[in-house]
């Protein structure tokens, strides 16, 4: 996965701007202390097409939501900002917001940490590795 994807990836969860009801982050990352950004990069790197989310345990679940609120992608209240990033070019807001609204669409219900935070990034990955296929094949 290219770095600037990344980026646009990570970002896509600042700017959603939630808030989770029914879970708390510093409790579901207790067991998380000390993320590598080379493990967070491996972990969001390696990112398998098609994944079935049932199927996935939720301490990777919660680990994956873990990376972004210890790199100051979520706040303790679930909060995310990409004005930084859009200013400085690093995002496009306009070329990824369709995606952006169909996955906060998608997962608007969900008010567990670890589930939803895992699940949009999931949504907004997918989406990615379809425009990559897409791509490829031209």
């Amino acid at each position: 996965m290219s770095k600037k994807l990344l980026v646009q990836i990570t970002w896509l969860l600042i700017l959603l701007g939630c808030r989770f009801a029914y879970s708390d982050p510093s409790e579901a990352c207790r067991n998380h202390n000390g993320i590598k950004i080379e493990d967070a990069n491996t972990v969001l790197d390696d990112w398998p097409a098609n994944l079935n989310l049932a199927k996935v345990n939720r301490t990777h679940k919660c680990y994956v939501a873990c990376i972004f609120y210890y790199f100051n992608i979520i706040s303790y209240s679930g909060e995310l900002t990409l004005d930084k990033y859009f200013d400085n070019g690093n995002i496009n807001e306009l070329q990824v917001a369709p995606t952006i609204r169909r996955c906060e669409y998608q997962f608007e219900d969900e008010k567990d940490f670890c589930e939803h935070t895992f699940g949009m990034f999931d949504c907004f990955r997918q989406e990615m590795l379809l425009d990559e296929d897409s791509n490829e094949d031209m």
